[in-house]
């Protein structure tokens, strides 16, 4: 079981065991194709326009996903190869805006991967290794390169429980601002990476992007943290995906609580000489 022990005024000042390790997602090679996410103005046949001139560019769109719609756009995420997306990307116009652009990534159907990730924490073996199969399961849904899960106690100290980086150390309320805004509003969270969201232990060993806080909506109370390496925002489709899977997470938790609780309270059974007193 993962275990902090925060001596004093400052949550940080004794560390008796760290976060369990998760590996930071790898990029997979995807024959030269490339992910894209665009932001289009929401009116009839602006996606038809967009796609023409992507073809006229000689870009091939081998995968398409429209993510959601928010305030009068529309969120698109591509799957394209070509050697004139830089051209293709630049000539769009300005109804169009690219939000991120990635290699080695692919566009998996969206029920499907949200099936794999529910597989994934429901498998945990501990309640210790649900949060990194949370940690891990929520990189696998969306594209980030960095994350962590941090449970908070009685005393109000946030424990990061899983991480893809070393040397996190515990929070205090004054250390999680976003954090703490999180867990006590309920609501998914995102800020820039420029924002002081965290204190500077945890700012300075994650990337400097973009970073959504996820809480849980009942106990056990934590909060699952993803950060990108760049400023491509979070959008509400993506929060929505990963507050399912902390719901997912919470039941996970609660079943290996009640497990470990009757194992802890069960009797033992007689032995053989006992039992024939």
């Amino acid at each position: 079981m993962v275990d902090w022990s925060p001596s004093g005024n400052d949550a940080s000042s004794e560390v008796i065991w760290g976060p369990e390790p998760v590996e930071a997602p790898s990029r997979r090679p995807t024959g030269g194709a490339e992910f894209v996410r665009l932001r289009i103005r929401d009116r009839p046949g602006s996606l038809a326009a967009m796609s023409a001139r992507l073809a006229g560019h000689g870009i091939d769109v081998l995968g398409l996903e429209v993510l959601g719609r928010e305030g009068g756009f529309a969120i698109d995420d591509l799957l394209v190869t070509g050697e004139g997306l830089d051209a293709a990307l630049a000539g769009l116009g300005p109804d169009i805006s690219v939000l991120a652009r990635r290699r080695g990534i692919e566009l998996a159907d969206p029920a499907l991967a949200m099936a794999v990730a529910c597989r994934a924490l429901t498998s945990a073996t501990s309640e210790s290794d649900a949060f990194s199969q949370l940690l891990s399961a929520a990189l696998g849904l969306v594209f980030a390169e960095a994350g962590f899960v941090c449970l908070r106690h009685d005393s109000g100290v946030l424990r990061p429980m899983a991480s893809t980086v070393s040397g996190l150390p515990a929070l205090d309320d004054q250390q999680a601002s976003l954090l703490r805004s999180a867990l006590w509003s309920g609501d998914c969270l995102t800020a820039e990476g420029r924002v002081p969201w965290v204190a500077d232990s945890y700012r300075e060993r994650l990337p400097p992007g973009t970073v959504a806080v996820i809480p849980s909506a009942s106990e056990p109370a934590f909060v699952l943290g993803l950060v990108r390496e760049d400023a491509a925002p979070f959008v509400a489709a993506e929060l929505n995906r990963l507050a399912a899977l902390t719901e997912v997470a919470v039941g996970t938790l609660a079943l290996h609580r009640v497990v470990e609780s009757h194992q802890a309270t069960r009797v033992p059974a007689p032995t053989t000489a006992s039992a024939g007193r």
